[in-house]
């Protein structure tokens, strides 16, 4: 059995990305004589005590389309494991913003499991992106609010506005480059001291750092009077990381085993869950936030609370009439959205279009057409492992590999690829003693049935856990991931029956 990664993996790059910056300046003879341009920085993370990876960034002011701006480059490396597997992510982004600190134009790319690149321009506040996925292209638009700008020009942003005064708040925007999407974002200057590094005591800032993203991130970054990040912590979902300056050799040194998916398991109290029960009645109880916003309600899981942190909720296996099913394709104007090809769910896609129908093989009753495909995909994927990030559904046709990710959107395009709508759901899973955190899908064949092809369920069992699920995926997918930050070492799962 395998339970994806992916959702804690995107949301430590989410708490780390943020952490450094270089300030810039209206001046650009000012800017660079302020800070000494070209800049460059190198920096340690890790977690829980542990060396898991680095980030280097380096800044210069250069000459972009005819107009000097900042230029940005953030390289960012992360290795942990998962049941002992080495899971190693990589990325690189390249910002450029113009000398009056306003966002002009970035590139993203990361290289594992399948190669994504993001580019865009913003013209007017509005983003123009265009995401490539495997040779698959995309395009969107995003407003962003005039106060936006990059986050590796954050904290110096402090600086060059001369913010970094006790007692100081500020509120604006981000920009991030995971979810693609501005972020509302605020700090306080809390106090000064002194904080050591190897050789020396140097005069920092104190600055909490709030982000309105997927429930609430509170970061503490030192800042030093002269506007450059020595040192970034957090412990948001029971995971300490912290980001250290260092230097070249100590950040590019071999990192230490942490085995996310063994730290971020639920083991339960109480009885012993059935093999693919029927029935799950669980009480529930979360250390922080509120767990209405945390636990999907739907015709399959009802919950009721004993107080905003804690209730009983009790989950059902669906039953099927399969004598009162739709016929291919579906035609409801309600679930059209959800046969819509998007990036990682290329449903359009010939190939998949001709496996789907050679696996159907005629069959017209949605139902019975969505076990056909359901049984597939579990046998398609030879080589169930964890990977690092999203694979796409073609992808995981072409390569027979991946975990419960690559089940459900390889299940998702052939189903939407006949006329079936389904859609991603996330939470958690039983198995081995433990709950884990889990990616399945639905499909609509007159009703919603949740499938797990991942284990081999046609129908899933009353195991799962749904926090998230009911929208059309985004190109970032990282929407799905909100669960896993609000209950990541916070939740507390005691079976009833």
């Amino acid at each position: 059995m395998r339970r994806t990664v992916h959702g804690i993996i995107s949301v430590l790059f989410l708490m780390v990305l943020p952490l450094v910056g270089v300030a810039q300046e209206s001046d650009q003879m000012d800017l660079e004589e302020k800070l000494s341009m070209p800049q460059e920085h190198w920096y340690n993370i890790s977690m829980l005590g542990k060396k898991v990876g680095y980030v280097h960034t380096y800044f210069d002011i250069v000459d972009f389309e005819g107009e000097s701006m900042l230029q940005s480059r953030t390289d960012l490396k992360l290795q942990v494991k998962g049941f002992g597997k080495d899971i190693v992510i990589a990325s690189t982004r390249i910002e450029y913003s113009d000398l009056k600190f306003n966002p002009r134009y970035f590139t993203y790319k990361q290289n594992k499991p399948d190669e994504r690149q993001v580019e865009g321009e913003i013209i007017d506040h509005v983003a123009h992106i265009k995401t490539t996925l495997n040779s698959q292209v995309t395009e969107s638009e995003v407003i962003l609010p005039k106060d936006t700008i990059f986050n590796s020009v954050l904290s110096n942003y402090l600086f060059v506005q001369d913010s970094l005064k006790i007692g100081e708040k500020l509120a604006f925007h981000t920009f991030d480059l995971d979810l693609l999407m501005p972020v509302k974002t605020g700090i306080q200057v809390k106090e000064k001291k002194r904080l050591k590094d190897s050789i020396s005591e140097i005069p920092v800032y104190e600055v909490k750092q709030n982000m309105e993203i997927l429930g609430g991130l509170n970061l503490t970054v030192w800042i030093s009077e002269n506007g450059i990040d020595y040192k970034t912590s957090t412990d948001m979902m029971g995971l300490p990381i912290v980001v250290t300056k260092t230097d070249r050799n100590t950040a590019l040194g071999i990192p230490e085993d942490v085995d996310i998916m063994l730290r971020t398991q639920i083991v339960p109290s109480g009885q012993k869950p059935t093999r693919r029960a029927s029935q799950l009645v669980v009480n529930l109880k979360l250390s922080k936030g509120n767990l209405k916003e945390t636990v999907l309600i739907n015709n399959r899981q009802q919950l009721k609370l004993a107080s905003e942190k804690t209730g009983r909720l009790s989950i059902q296996k669906q039953k099927i009439d399969e004598d009162v099913t739709l016929t291919l394709p579906v035609e409801d104007s309600e679930m059209m959205e959800f046969l819509s090809a998007t990036l990682y769910i290329e449903s359009d896609h010939p190939d998949i279009s001709a496996k789907a129908k050679e696996i159907i093989d005629g069959e017209d009753d949605a139902w019975l057409a969505a076990k056909r495909l359901s049984r597939w995909v579990y046998k398609h994927i030879r080589s169930k492992h964890l990977s690092g990030g999203f694979r796409s559904a073609l992808s995981t046709l072409e390569s027979s590999s991946g975990d419960c990710t690559e089940h459900t959107v390889l299940l998702i395009a052939l189903a939407r690829s006949v006329g079936i709508p389904a859609r991603i759901c996330s939470g958690l899973v039983y198995g081995d003693g433990a709950f884990y955190f889990h990616f399945w899908p639905e499909v609509y064949v007159g009703q919603w049935v949740q499938m797990d092809p991942t284990l081999g369920q046609v129908i899933a069992d009353a195991n799962h856990i749904q926090f998230g699920g009911g929208i059309l995926e985004s190109d970032t997918m990282l929407e799905f991931t909100e669960g896993v930050f609000r209950t990541v070492n916070q939740l507390a799962i005691e079976i009833v029956e």
